[in-house]
């Protein structure tokens, strides 16, 4: 039993250097443009960033860093632009009234002691804003939107009474439930009701081709049914627009937002939400 605990203390002790490392290295590029002048300025002769591409490289770092966090810290579905945006400027905030309060505690000490505290203050900001995007995400996450994949309980067309695991293309949504088209693995090529969904941005795992339902009535699926608080990922923009252009009449689905992240973002999210 000593041994077990003393296993586990080592592990937690480790786990809590890394973090303190990656807070660190996080920090010290949040804060790059307090902390590369400063460092341009001990040199001799001093130093000064000249010139509009350095200042754009000083802070397209920061910005870059802060896009990155807010995507990886996301719901991994489809990103209502502004929300987005407002997240990173959020983080940016934080970050420059967490730098600029640590500058003013650390005033005339020596500048690896200004460095490690001004990083590390940026870098805690980072994570408080970090775990808040999460958490607010994490307590709305149980709600589908228009235009992800989710797997759920879909019922059968010929018997509504029964479900079956699917994972399903959100359509639409309402205070009940949700209005899905299901998605299946079993090949249904040729036929008129259905088109190939890629696994792109939703399943990286199983390899295996899906097809979606079109044209169809689409199913209810109340939102108790769906398996998971966080959706799979979002609908490949080609299939949602199809789905869109063949809905039943007076089965409208609201437009999904599309998201401001670049395609690196995007693959960041989707191993961070698996």
């Amino acid at each position: 039993m000593a041994r077990r605990n003393n296993t586990s203390c080592a592990g937690i002790g480790c786990a809590g250097y890394l973090l303190l490392n990656v807070v660190g290295l996080v920090g010290t590029l949040l804060a790059f443009p307090v902390l590369m002048p400063d460092l341009m300025a001990q040199q001799t002769p001093p130093l000064k960033v000249e010139g509009a591409g350095q200042w754009a490289v000083v802070y397209g770092i920061p910005v870059a860093v802060a896009c990155v966090l807010v995507a990886v810290a996301g719901r991994g579905g489809r990103v209502v632009w502004w929300m987005f945006l407002v997240r990173v400027a959020v983080m940016l905030a934080a970050v420059a009234a967490a730098v600029t309060y640590a500058e003013g505690r650390v005033a005339g000490q020596p500048w690896n002691v200004r460095m490690g505290i001004e990083a590390g203050a940026a870098g805690f900001a980072a994570l408080v804003v970090h775990l808040g995007v999460r958490r607010w995400d994490r307590s709305a996450g149980a709600r589908p939107r228009p235009g992800e994949v989710w797997l759920a309980m879909v019922p059968l067309r010929e018997d509504p009474k029964r479900q079956l695991r699917h994972y399903c293309v959100v359509l639409a949504t309402g205070p009940d439930g949700a209005r899905v088209a299901q998605i299946t693995s079993k090949d249904k090529d040729g036929r008129r009701d259905h088109v190939r969904i890629p696994n792109h941005g939703w399943d990286e795992v199983s390899g295996r081709p899906h097809w979606v339902e079109i044209g169809r009535e689409p199913r209810v699926v109340p939102h108790r049914k769906f398996l998971k608080s966080r959706p799979q990922g979002p609908c490949p923009d080609a299939v949602w627009s199809q789905l869109l252009d063949r809905l039943p009449a007076g089965a409208a689905a609201a437009p999904a937002p599309r998201s401001p992240c670049p395609r690196l973002l995007k693959r960041i999210l989707r191993r961070h939400h698996g």
